[in-house]
């Protein structure tokens, strides 16, 4: 809860479900408090290309960290691969899964990674056979980058396209 207190309705969550034997992550805004248990409305987002990198073996040490530990701030990991996601309206209970808070920005930027299938892109990138195909899936990547208008969402892709070498 980053010392901020209670999660309350209205709040934007962050929440680590276990999922078998590795994780899905929630985002979305608390409609209700009930003791432990948060009603959450918000997506769901499976890593699956993370989990299959990991295991077959291509994806160790940090990768796999994030998958067993995710947090808002290194799940970025997670989604620069293909996502299984969709939406979420549901209870989640705060002694089996783990809720952080996380501001309204924040909220919005994850959410616009989803939205805006940022995922697939990457991983089209990222996991192109040929260069004239990584080349065609970057310049699709860098086309949806210039023609988002929400800037935080924009400067969040910008940093993230950058670390990853394709810019």
């Amino acid at each position: 809860m980053f010392g901020r207190g209670r999660i309350k309705p209205g709040d934007y969550v962050f929440v680590v479900d276990k999922d078998d034997k590795y994780t899905r992550l929630v985002i979305g805004r608390v409609q209700a408090v009930n003791g432990k248990k948060l009603q959450v409305q918000g997506t769901y987002i499976r890593p699956t290309g993370l989990i299959q990198r990991v295991e077959s073996g291509y994806a160790l040490g940090r990768p796999k960290e994030v998958l067993q530990n995710p947090n808002p701030n290194n799940c970025i990991f997670m989604l620069i691969d293909r996502v299984e996601a969709g939406y979420f309206n549901g209870e989640l209970d705060q002694d089996i899964s783990k809720a952080t808070w996380i501001n309204e920005k924040r909220y919005y930027v994850l959410d616009g990674w989803i939205r805006e299938h940022l995922p697939d892109m990457f991983a089209d990138v990222l996991r192109a056979g040929t260069e004239q195909e990584r080349h065609d899936a970057r310049t699709i990547l860098l086309e949806k980058m210039n023609s988002l208008y929400e800037k935080d969402l924009k400067d969040h892709l910008y940093t993230v396209v950058r670390s990853t070498n394709i810019l």
